[in-house]
């Protein structure tokens, strides 16, 4: 089951739009979030605290995602989950 939705905040005065999709397996979910430069998935850690990590870690891409961009799009998944 997925289901997909966009995330829209400010981040640094500059709108955001992220697309993101919710993956249900057994017991757990996660969130695929796109962004201009690569994939990141955000789920739960065995404390229950939100982490994210990329997608596909050993491609090669020219940029990195901006830590501070990953932390405002976790901190706006908290908003709306708890």
């Amino acid at each position: 089951m997925s289901e997909s939705f966009i995330l829209e905040f400010d981040y640094k005065g500059i709108p955001q739009k992220i697309d993101c999709t919710l993956r249900v397996s057994a017991y757990t979910y996660q969130f695929l979030c796109s962004t201009d430069k690569s994939e990141i998935i955000v789920e739960k850690d065995d404390e229950g605290n939100l982490r994210a990590m990329e997608a596909d870690p050993f491609s090669k891409k020219p940029d990195k995602i901006n830590p501070g961009l990953v932390q405002a799009l976790m901190k706006e998944l908290e908003r709306i989950l708890y």
